[in-house]
Order: structure tokens, then C-alpha cells, then sequence
């Protein structure tokens, strides 16, 4: 979820590098809502945006998870089809990626996401297992750009920092993302 300090960074956002979306799409998530509230974004919200279902292990950090069930951790992390923790798959989390980039309409969309989504979408474009999304890192608050359309799709860059203005209207690169 997006902190005050985020918020008011958000605010100072170098808008140029959001471009001139055609559409704002995000996930239905607080925390991306709340980030299309700071950036002032009126969008759409599409269900196959939203987090990873980490089922019993939701609101958990993986040290927890690792300390309490450190089998059932392993097994989820090198089977990208396991679900046994009664949420989704990695597999399952590609899958639906997928599907949304592939109904993308034409022009520029400006999607409002979570790290797991980010790395299955690219994923998705590089035609890579679901496993590779382990070497992926996506921080907050960074930008991820694609190209192409009809299925042909590119990835011109990966979780870029955003540029905020700071005291005096200087910019300067930060990490961070929904």
C-alpha cells in the first residue's frame, strides 16, 4: 500500500514519462487504486491486473511463510503449478497476463499493476517459462514499457525509476511501484 511519503512523491511526478496514454487500465487492488488516486488517472479496472491470490499465505512476508512452512515455501517456488496454499499458481498468474496483453486494444495503454504482473507480462512477451520470473526484479513505482500490437509485442525496457521533482523543482530518479 502507497505511504503518505509515496503519495506526495506521486504528486511531483515528471508526467512526460507516463506519455499520452489513450486508456489507464489498473488493477482493482487498493494499493493500485490508490495509485491511480495520487496520479490523478481516471481508469478502468481489470481483474486480470490484480496481485498474485497468495491464499493462507496473504498479508504474510515470505520470512514467515519460510519460518512456518518452509516444505510447502520450496515446493511453491520450484512448481510453478502449485497451488496447494489455496491461491494461485505462478502458472496460473502467467496464464492471465497473458490473456490481458493479448486483448490490449491498439494505442497507448498506461497499466496500473503489481510486480508479479509485471514479470509475467514480460514473461509473456519473451516467451519464458514461469520460473525465470524469480530473476525478474520489478521495484515500486517504476515504469516497465512494451511496444508492438497484434500479438507482437516487445519489451523496450524494465522497471525504469520515475523521475519526481524535488525541493526547487529539481528531478531526480526514484524507485518504487504499484
Amino acid at each position: 500500500m502507497l505511504n503518505a511519503q509515496d503519495v506526495a512523491r506521486l504528486a511531483t511526478l515528471d508526467r512526460q514519462a507516463l506519455g499520452q496514454p489513450h486508456r489507464t487500465v489498473s488493477s482493482p487492488m487498493a494499493c493500485a487504486r490508490a495509485t491511480t488516486q495520487a496520479l490523478n488517472l481516471a481508469a478502468t479496472f481489470d481483474d486480470d491486473l490484480r496481485e498474485v491470490d497468495y491464499g493462507q499465505w496473504a498479508g504474510r512476508s515470505l520470512r514467515d511463510v519460510a519460518a512456518s512452512q518452509p516444505d510447502a515455501l520450496s515446493a511453491w517456488l520450484a512448481d510453478t503449478a502449485m497451488d496447494a496454499h489455496g491461491g494461485e499458481s505462478l502458472q496460473a498468474v502467467l496464464a492471465r497476463a497473458g490473456r490481458w496483453l493479448n486483448q490490449c486494444e491498439p494505442g497507448h495503454t498506461l497499466a496500473v499493476t503489481h510486480a508479479s504482473v509485471i514479470r509475467s507480462i514480460v514473461l509473456h512477451v519473451l516467451e519464458a517459462p514461469a520460473r525465470a520470473g524469480m530473476r525478474i526484479d520489478i521495484a515500486p513505482l517504476t515504469l516497465t514499457t512494451l511496444s508492438g500490437h497484434a500479438g507482437q509485442w516487445r519489451v523496450a525496457s524494465v522497471a525504469v525509476p520515475l523521475h519526481f521533482g524535488g525541493a526547487g523543482g529539481d528531478a531526480g530518479g526514484a524507485g518504487g511501484g504499484a
